[in-house]
């Protein structure tokens, strides 16, 4: 017996296509609810990730704060710590930091005050890493041993002298009069002996010296003289200018230098415009007699000795008559005015900086027209004249500068990527 073919009929077909319909629904109801979920997980991942990352660079910008804390409660961090890695890893939250600070320069901290920074920080968080960089310079001020006349780093000491300063001498341990007519205001760290004709003020703070760099500048950028070219140690009647050097190749600054060797040095009755350096000079090293001195730069030092000097000058006119030389040729103006006789004559002064790092002593009388330094002691026996002269504390030549702190240099904030 045979079987009767099946028959579909119009409504199997329909009650088919109700039933695919409702699976794609299905499937697609599932496709998306999966998709919904993968797309939540991606972006809590995402959020994860960005609030690690935002938290990285927090860390990052804490660890430079650290080193602007250490950098500002430690005077001598520059030789207590390292140039290089300043933290590694420290816990900071559920993150962590490193620091390293850099002297780009020469890669030394400790090898010049002024020189700039470069402060890396590391922040970690999860995953997420941010490095940030900042640049800090230096923002010096003048020492404050340049507000005053005269000032030495220990004693000044007067005997019988008369003293006349039209503003301020003053010492970091104690000056003494000694029966001295003194007419100036006087300041000391520790004590004032004696009656002065001025204010007399003491505990100040200790004014700022140079230290021994304060030479460098000079001795890169001078000119040498030899010792041995000078007659018995002698440089006496001459001019000694940016275009004019007896003693060999001029220097278009007037910068000169003379190692002296423990060998003694003499200046007397010359002209000199421009600074001049004495390295190691003898115990009877002196200048005496007439001396009309300035620097070529304005606010360059006139004269800078590492060692002791002693000062025996005449108040009379350096006369170029008696010297038997020009000493204002072209090239080399006095007042403005060049010539080609030997009829003028200068007054008597050394006008600018003097700085002396040891021990100075002075006889007859010793004009000064700026600022005086002294690094150890002063003995003044005669009489001393001082006009102060701002010019070094408005514009501070090199050497005598100090470092007041550790500033941001404008625009240097950075990300490093690595």
């Amino acid at each position: 017996m045979m079987k009767r073919p099946m028959t579909i009929t119009r409504g199997d077909r329909r009650r088919a296509a109700t039933y695919v319909v409702v699976l794609g629904g299905s499937m697609l109801v599932t496709v998306i609810g999966l998709a919904a979920v993968t797309g939540m997980r991606v972006q809590r991942r995402t959020l994860e990730m960005t609030g690690d990352f935002a938290q990285a660079r927090l860390h990052a910008r804490s660890a430079i704060e650290m080193g602007f804390y250490h950098i500002g409660v430690d005077s001598k961090w520059r030789t207590t710590r390292i140039n290089g890695s300043w933290a590694t890893k420290q816990a900071i939250g559920s993150g962590y930091y490193g620091l390293t600070v850099v002297d780009p320069a020469d890669g030394d901290l400790s090898s010049a005050k002024a020189d700039s920074l470069v402060l890396t920080g590391y922040g970690y968080q999860g995953d997420a890493r941010y490095n940030l960089a900042v640049t800090l310079v230096a923002e010096t001020q003048a020492l404050t041993c340049l507000e005053v006349a005269l000032h030495a780093d220990n004693d000044l000491n007067f005997s019988s002298a008369v003293v006349r300063c039209d503003q301020t001498i003053s010492a970091n341990t104690s000056v003494n009069v000694g029966g001295s007519d003194m007419v100036s205001n006087v300041e000391a760290v520790n004590a004032v002996n004696g009656s002065v004709n001025g204010t007399t003020t003491t505990g100040i703070t200790p004014r700022t010296m140079p230290d021994a760099s304060v030479f460098d500048y000079y001795l890169t950028r001078g000119t040498a003289i030899n010792y041995a070219s000078l007659a018995s140690g002698q440089i006496s009647r001459t001019l000694l200018s940016p275009t004019n050097n007896p003693f060999g190749a001029t220097n278009a600054e007037g910068i000169y230098y003379i190692d002296c060797a423990g060998a003694s040095v003499y200046l007397n009755r010359v002209r000199i415009v421009g600074t001049l350096v004495l390295v190691n000079p003898g115990g009877a090293s002196t200048i005496d007699n007439s001396i009309h001195w300035e620097p070529a730069v304005a606010n360059y030092p006139s004269l800078l000795v590492d060692g002791n000097m002693n000062f025996d000058m005449w108040p009379d006119a350096l006369s170029e008559s008696s010297v038997g030389i020009n000493l204002n040729p072209a090239g080399t103006p006095y007042n403005g005015t060049t010539d080609n006789d030997t009829s003028d004559s200068y007054p008597s002064v050394i006008k600018g900086l003097v700085y002396i790092s040891g021990d100075v002593k002075s006889t007859y009388e010793l004009t000064i027209d700026g600022v005086m330094v002294v690094g150890v002691s002063t003995n003044i026996g005669d009489m001393i004249n001082l006009t102060y002269q701002s010019t070094f504390l408005d514009e501070p030549p090199p050497g005598f500068t100090d470092v007041a702190r550790m500033v941001v240099s404008p625009g240097s904030w950075r990300r490093v990527v690595n």
